[in-house]
């Protein structure tokens, strides 16, 4: 189908074909052109469930433009990660900001007003930001929302993120019944049950633009499912380094896919060599940059000197224990052809565009507690498998398991290659799941009794899949639940929340937590001793806070650490029945560990070594703990418990920055954070006063403190912000946020 002919018919502006011409794109892919047949183009649902690179984005970019440019709506894009997010926010502002559509991303803070949004055409969000919009009642967001993308639709399925994505797709279904809904996915085996449910169309297609080889890889040959076969012949001994080289010889990148972060590491390291020799001149000076940028961080880790390491060789390996930053640069050199090899766990290929000419997926399977080592789902093995194959740089993409032996290639045939991937099924009959979305229902005003909420519920994809489901019983014990502890109350047949369950919903947190928090602040409050080690183990037990895992090793020093602390804990078994399993129980007490660490300015690498993480994963416990305590703070607030607010404001910031209380005043200046704070402080530079005496000249000659940062500082030592500068989880506005400023030093 030819695009031109195709937008002339919808009377776009020529200004959007020149757009399209710019990127090379003239005609149509097949699953492209069956979604126009299927009315994508005419207000239709669709559900499009295509392979990876198939074209789904641009029918998504077509309707955009089409409810924008013709209807004058506004278009909802709801993507499942923050990353992909960020991607597409970059990519649509770069194409359609010219065209004066106005284009903003929320992906952030939970809490923060957003009246901002309403002057954006488009809005790119994640399914927890949307439906926080709409239990904070913006209304203005559906006033004008005339279609809504729902973006790899198939994480619906997921455990964590599928019961809001859910309830968010029934909810706008409910209040904009005349909204345009267009679902995209790779192709899942019950895509027509998906459709089904959302009243719409479907364009299913295994279609690629890059045609996909899968095999399995055994005794130096590849058995195709084309019945082809690919002798591999070169002189590493190991197999990985084999098909990598095989890969790189013929212009290719590769990515491996493994079972662990430590297999990941492992791997990049094994490949150095291989790779290495393939490097050009200029490749190998881009890669020497990139390496140094890594090492020479200050707050540098073994974990990313190790990075740094297999960088320099044109290997890299990918996992969520690394910061934010480092894999964006990961990602972005792979893209250049920069890094030829990133060797990952399997969320990468969930995450960003990033394809490959080979796809290695060398584990096929991974350790279950419980269970032992299980072979990885057929949909875990597809979405890997679906990143093979570049489009304008391979003719074809070859996703590769490897056997070690004749009867294992013929199971990994079987159960991956040839089997399809498993239906993907509603995640929301959990109670935890209904617990958190029964109350932000009545919060936001959507239901009123246990029949409206039944009646809502009827309308999920839980209910459609598992017809004549009984769930009356369960959401009346739900209703019971949050009466019983205060967070609704009932007006004649009317349910409505209390300011306890309003300020729950807002806070976007589980009942349970709100629970522990109200409960043990109470406890303090009625004289309960307590110290920052109490308070971080109280967020510890909340089941919204990240927690760190425990092995056997850790029981003894844990179960001392306990005898240490036991006047200082303020939630003991008797209180919270969770703490009765000893392994939850040494768990909260190592998490409050590791955070009681940080504040007191251990270096990453040493929290990294002696607790088993990484630095992505610092990153996110302190994410998850300034949130919880910032939570904590308006429970207090809510409950009359003044001295407490300033209690935990206080331990808040400290977290933040991970710093002793000395430090607040400087690390709350922009581009200082944790290491540079205490720079400052040993250079006798204790307080924003003393900064005020100080020259730009002074101040650049101190470790890490640059001529342009002195000068910043020194202006805000004289502005009034820099002693109100309040907190925010993740900035929300038009452009993605920076990392935190602890995280720069």
């Amino acid at each position: 189908m030819d695009l031109k002919e195709l937008l002339i018919k919808y009377k776009f502006p020529e200004a959007v074909m020149d757009i399209f011409t710019k990127d090379g794109i003239i005609t149509l892919h097949p699953p492209q052109a069956e979604a126009i047949r299927k009315g994508v183009l005419d207000k239709k649902n669709v559900v499009m469930a295509v392979p990876t690179a198939a074209g789904k984005t641009l029918i998504a970019e077509l309707c955009l433009l089409k409810t924008i440019l013709h209807e004058g709506g506004r278009a909802l894009y709801i993507a499942p990660l923050k990353a992909l997010a960020s991607e597409k926010f970059n990519d649509f502002k770069r194409k359609y900001e010219p065209l004066g559509i106005k284009i903003g991303i929320a992906t952030g803070d939970l809490d923060s007003p957003s009246k901002y949004l309403d002057k954006y055409q488009v809005i790119i969000a994640t399914a927890e930001k949307v439906d926080s919009l709409l239990r904070s009642k913006a209304t203005w967001l559906l006033n004008d929302l005339s279609l809504i993308v729902l973006d790899e639709v198939h994480f619906i399925d997921d455990e964590h993120r599928g019961p809001t994505l859910e309830i968010l797709i029934t909810r706008i279904k409910q209040m904009k019944s005349n909204v345009q809904i267009l679902a995209l996915s790779a192709t899942i085996s019950n895509a027509q049950e998906m459709a089904g449910w959302l009243n719409a169309e479907l364009a299913l297609s295994h279609w690629r633009p890059i045609p996909l080889k899968e095999g399995v890889y055994y005794n130096e040959r590849i058995f195709f499912n084309n019945d082809s076969v690919r002798l591999i012949k070169e002189d590493p001994i190991e197999d990985l380094n084999k098909l990598t080289l095989d890969t790189l010889r013929g212009g290719g990148q590769v990515l491996v896919f493994v079972n662990s972060r430590r297999s990941a590491q492992a791997a990049s390291r094994e490949l150095c060599g291989t790779v290495s020799v393939m490097l050009k001149p200029a490749e190998r000076e881009s890669l020497k940059v990139l390496s140094k940028e890594i090492a020479d961080d200050p707050g540098a880790t073994k974990v990313c000197k190790k990075l740094a390491d297999a960088i320099l060789h044109g290997s890299a390996f990918h996992h969520a224990g690394l910061r934010p930053k480092q894999r964006q640069l990961i990602e972005d050199h792979f893209k250049k052809n920069i890094i030829k090899v990133i060797c990952s766990t399997p969320t990468l290929a969930a995450g960003v565009n990033l394809p490959a000419r080979r796809a290695i997926i060398r584990d096929c399977k991974r350790y279950a507690s419980g269970l032992g080592s299980v072979y990885i789902p057929t949909s875990e093995y597809k979405q890997c498998a679906g990143r093979a194959g570049r489009p304008q740089y391979d003719d074809y993409g070859e996703a590769v398991l490897m056997a070690k032996s004749l009867s294992e290639q013929n199971a990994l045939f079987e159960r991956f290659i040839l089997a399809k991937p498993e239906p993907i099924t509603s995640k929301l009959g959990s109670e935890a799941a209904l617990r958190i979305h029964i109350l932000s229902s009545i919060a936001a005003g959507y239901v009123h009794d246990i029949n409206g909420m039944f009646d809502f519920m009827s309308h999920t994809f839980l209910a459609y899949q598992r017809q004549g489901l009984n769930m009356i019983g369960l959401i009346g014990e739900i209703f019971d639940f949050l009466r019983d502890n205060g967070f609704i109350d009932k007006s004649g047949f009317r349910f409505f929340t209390t300011p306890f369950g309003n300020t729950t919903s807002r806070l976007y947190i589980d009942p349970i937590t709100a629970l522990t928090l109200r409960d043990g602040l109470k406890k303090i409050h009625d004289g309960k001793s307590f110290s920052d080690l109490g308070l971080l183990h109280l967020i510890a037990c909340c089941p919204d806070s990240e927690m760190l895992s425990v092995g056997k090793s850790d029981y003894e020093t844990l179960e001392e650490l306990s005898q240490r602390t036991e006047d200082e804990i303020i939630m003991k078994p008797a209180d919270l029945p969770m703490l009765e399993d000893a392994y939850t129980f040494y768990a909260t007490l190592k998490t409050m560990w590791m955070m009681s660490r940080w504040i007191d300015e251990e270096k990453e690498e040493a929290l990294c070594d002696d607790f088993g993480v990484g630095p992505g994963d610092i990153y996110r416990h302190v994410e998850s703990t300034e949130w919880l305590l910032y939570t904590a703070e308006k429970v207090a607030e809510l409950n009359h418990f003044k001295k407490l607010t300033f209690v935990l404001d206080q331990l808040r910031r400290r977290v933040r920055y991970g710093i002793k209380e000395e430090l607040l005043p400087l690390a709350s200046l922009h581009g200082v954070g944790r290491i540079r704070a205490r720079q400052l402080y040993s250079h006798g530079y204790h307080k924003l006063n003393d900064l005020q005496l100080a020259t730009a000249e002074q101040l650049s000659s101190i470790k890490s403190i640059g001529k342009a940062l002195a000068k910043d500082i020194v202006l805000q030592a004289h502005a009034p912000v820099a002693k109100t500068r309040h907190f925010k989880k993740i900035e929300l506005a038009a452009e993605p946020q920076e990392e935190p400023t602890e995280w720069k030093d």
